[in-house]
């Protein structure tokens, strides 16, 4: 996710303006003030920032703040920054040297990682300090991170998404099939790998029993005439992949007909209990088409870049036991399912819980039965652009961050906004988060 500075300038000028109005059928907020700080006093939200190039601190840019750039040796090199909020009120703050997509921090607290995404190189650090432990590479030579990780054991081993090098497929598709990287959580070093047998793999996720790692595979393939991938995608083979965690042996996988639509991110619990989102670019007119009716001006979308059109594209619940592969929610609710991005499942109260920030909502879902059960436009409470979610450790609340700035609390379960949990800070452009 990213835009360009004539849309971002353009956005971000009313990112302080009154929030259209929402639609009639999207819910309210609902507020509440039961909290009970002290179980999230030790507890922070990490979140990366794509454009750290627009972000001042202490007066001067941040490649210009030796406190942010420590870990920084190639001024020129790509280079994110991650935010450390703690629920304690607390911000920390610094640039690491790798193109960064999701945060993860192990289990016990020890070891994070941000992951490269279309990148070469993944980086470590301390989730305390934010200080860089190790940078290290990619599958090998020409591979590209796949953008996600999970934590194995507690924190002592770590499973990183990775994609082939960019080539045609030429009829055959498994030398597009990506890798799972099983790694030393610290120097990254890796240990061994499986195949994802998938088509660039992108989000992973380990199973509630810690058996199985399931795989999100884009499936899209590139233009024999230009090399790159095309607008609107061209989708060979998008798949759920399940792979036995112990073997690397492939347990099942399914496949969503080819055409334009990906798969991109996945939310589990136990294998009947696999949920994906779809995205799907459109065109100028049916970009146009789709918001014909939505009568207050709005802005050009902040998470996407100038021809890139979200279409609303449905998520999806597959039973990996039975095989079914079934729409979640009524076709209202997929119009709103546009660049669906951050899933996650909270098995306490068998709901799934998704963003899509393009049109500015945050949905749940009943667990057994893909129903929507909530729909939230989130501008009614001040919130644009969600995209990050993450179930807080206390088990009783979840964080949601909008892409520019802005981290939002929500009872689970309730779905009540606990306000005097929020926090503020920017971020400057993000996909995923996490908590620790």
């Amino acid at each position: 996710m990213k835009v360009d500075r004539r849309s971002l300038l353009a956005g971000g000028a009313l990112l302080g303006l009154a929030a259209a109005a929402p639609s009639p059928a999207s819910a309210q907020p609902k507020q509440t003030s039961k909290t009970n700080p002290a179980k999230l006093k030790h507890v922070a939200v990490y979140v990366p920032g794509y454009m750290p190039e627009y972000a001042y601190a202490n007066g001067k840019p941040l490649d210009a703040n030796r406190r942010f750039t420590r870990a920084i040796k190639d001024k020129d090199a790509i280079k994110r920054m991650i935010t450390r909020v703690g629920m304690d009120g607390s911000i920390r703050q610094t640039l690491l040297p790798v193109n960064a997509h999701d945060v993860e921090v192990a289990p016990d607290r020890s070891i994070g990682v941000l992951c490269g995404f279309e990148g070469g190189e993944h980086c470590s650090f301390d989730p305390d300090t934010l200080e860089m432990a190790a940078i290290a590479p990619s599958f090998r030579e020409g591979w590209r991170g796949g953008g996600h990780a999970v934590y194995l054991d507690g924190g002592k081993t770590l499973v990183v998404s990775e994609r082939s090098p960019k080539q045609q497929a030429n009829g055959k598709l498994e030398h597009l099939f990506g890798r799972l990287t099983i790694r030393d959580p610290e120097s990254l070093r890796i240990r061994e790998s499986y195949s994802t047998h998938g088509v660039d793999p992108h989000d992973i996720r380990l199973t509630e029993d810690g058996k199985y790692i399931v795989a999100a595979n884009y499936g899209s393939v590139i233009s024999p005439k230009t090399g790159e991938h095309t607008v609107p995608r061209t989708v060979a083979e998008a798949s759920i992949t399940v792979i036995e965690l112990s073997t690397g042996k492939l347990v099942d996988k399914r496949k969503t007909p080819t055409g334009r639509t990906e798969i991109r991110h996945l939310a589990a619990g136990a294998i009947d209990r696999i949920f994906a989102i779809q995205s799907t670019y459109g065109s100028d007119r049916e970009q146009a088409n789709q918001l014909r009716g939505d009568a207050a001006a709005y802005d050009a979308d902040l998470t996407s870049e100038p021809g890139l059109n979200y279409i609303g594209a449905a998520t999806l619940k597959y039973d990996a036991r039975t095989r079914k592969l079934s729409k979640m929610g009524d076709r209202h609710a997929t119009a709103l399912m546009r660049h669906g991005l951050s899933i996650r499942y909270d098995s306490r109260h068998d709901q799934v819980l998704a963003s899509y920030p393009s049109s500015h909502h945050l949905m749940i879902f009943d667990g057994a039965t893909g129903a929507v059960v909530e729909r939230i436009d989130t501008r009614t409470m001040g919130l644009r652009y969600p995209c990050g979610i993450t179930l807080l450790p206390d088990g009783e609340h979840y964080a949601v961050t909008g892409y520019w700035e802005s981290m939002f609390v929500f009872e689970r379960g309730t779905h009540r906004l606990v306000r005097e949990l929020c926090q503020y800070p920017m971020f400057f452009g993000h996909s995923h988060i996490t908590s620790a």
